[in-house]
C-alpha cells in the first residue's frame, strides 16, 4: 500500500501559500534542494504535476487544486493528534497582536483549531494597524501576525514571512450596480480607508493616482467593523488582502466608467520574542503550517 508524506504535503503548500520553494525551506527548516526533491516524489507517487510557473507565480494545476484541501485535512488531523496525546499538557498564556481583517478569518478558523487542540493555553488577542503592532511587539506581545510592504527586507530580528498574499479591491455591491457610488460629476473613485499608515489605504492611493483615477475619501475608520458597515452600507470601497475577505464583501473590478486597476501583492509576516513561552512557539509553528 502506498501513503502520502506529511513532510511532503507540508513542501507542497508552503510552497505554493510562500510563492517560494527558497522561502517554503526556511520556513520548514530544509534545504531548497530538499523542498523541491519532496515535491517531484510526491508529483511522481500522485502521477500528477501540482504546481506550475506562469506569469511569475506558481500556481495549483487541477490536480494540486483537488489535493489542497485534503492535503491541510491531513495535517490538522496529524497535529490534533500530537497535540492531544503527545503534548496534552501544554499551559500558559500568548499575548497576540494581529490586523483586526485578520481577526475576522483568523480567530474563528486557525485560533479556533489551536484552542481547541490546547485548552489550557490563554489567547489574549490585541487588534490593531500592522505599523502599531510592529511598533509595540518587544513590550505587549508574544507573538504578532501583519502586513510589510513585498519589496521590504526582513530585517527585524525575529520576523519570518508566512505568505504573500494579493490586494483586492472590495465591495458589497456587484460591479454593475457601482456606478451609483460614484461623484457624479467627476466620477471620483469613492473609498472607505482606514486612518494614515495603513498599508491597504497607501497601496490603493498609490495605484489610483499612477493610473489617474479620481478619487475621494469617503469615509474613514480605524475599526475593521466600522469599515465593513460602512461598505455595506454603500458609502464607497476598499482594499483587503484576498484572504481575509469577509463572506459579505465582494471583489470588484470596476466603478462606474473605471476599470480598477491591479494592487499586486502585501507580505504577510509574523514575529515571535525571543522568550521562553513554549505556549506561544507552538501557535507560532501552529500558524505557520496554516496561513
Amino acid at each position: 500500500m502506498q501513503h502520502l508524506s506529511l513532510e511532503a504535503l507540508r513542501a507542497f503548500i508552503s510552497v505554493y501559500e510562500l510563492q517560494s520553494y527558497t522561502a517554503a525551506a526556511q520556513q520548514l527548516s530544509r534545504s531548497q534542494p530538499a523542498i523541491s526533491l519532496q515535491l517531484q516524489r510526491l508529483e511522481e507517487l500522485l502521477g500528477s504535476q501540482l504546481l506550475q510557473r506562469s506569469g511569475g507565480r506558481i500556481h495549483l494545476t487541477e490536480a494540486g487544486r483537488e489535493l489542497w484541501d485534503q492535503a491541510k485535512h491531513l495535517l490538522n488531523i496529524n497535529d490534533q493528534i500530537f497535540a492531544k496525546i503527545a503534548e496534552p499538557s501544554l499551559t500558559g498564556v500568548v499575548r497576540l497582536g494581529i490586523p483586526s481583517e485578520f481577526a475576522s478569518k483568523l480567530l474563528p478558523q486557525v485560533l479556533g483549531q489551536f484552542a481547541q487542540s490546547y485548552p489550557h493555553v490563554t489567547l489574549s488577542v490585541t487588534s490593531a494597524l500592522s505599523k502599531e503592532l510592529l511598533a509595540q511587539e518587544q513590550q505587549q506581545f508574544d507573538l504578532v501576525i501583519a502586513l510589510k510592504e513585498p519589496d521590504k527586507r526582513l530585517t527585524r530580528a525575529g520576523l519570518v514571512l508566512l505568505k504573500q498574499d494579493s490586494l483586492v479591491w472590495v465591495s458589497s455591491i456587484a460591479s454593475n450596480q457601482l456606478a451609483a457610488v460614484t461623484d457624479s460629476a467627476a466620477e471620483a473613485v469613492p473609498l472607505v480607508v482606514a486612518p494614515e499608515g495603513c498599508i491597504y489605504r497607501r497601496r490603493a492611493l498609490q495605484v489610483l493616482r499612477q493610473h489617474t483615477i479620481p478619487l475621494r475619501i469617503s469615509y474613514t475608520n480605524a475599526d475593521f467593523s466600522g469599515l465593513t458597515a460602512a461598505i455595506d452600507s454603500g458609502l464607497g470601497i476598499t482594499v483587503l488582502a484576498q484572504s481575509t475577505l469577509p463572506d459579505n464583501l465582494i471583489h470588484v473590478r470596476h466603478v462606474g466608467s473605471h476599470a480598477l486597476p491591479e494592487l499586486g501583492n502585501v507580505s504577510v509576516v509574523m514575529w515571535q520574542a525571543d522568550s521562553d513561552n513554549p505556549a506561544a512557539t507552538q501557535l507560532a509553528q501552529f500558524i505557520q503550517e496554516r496561513i
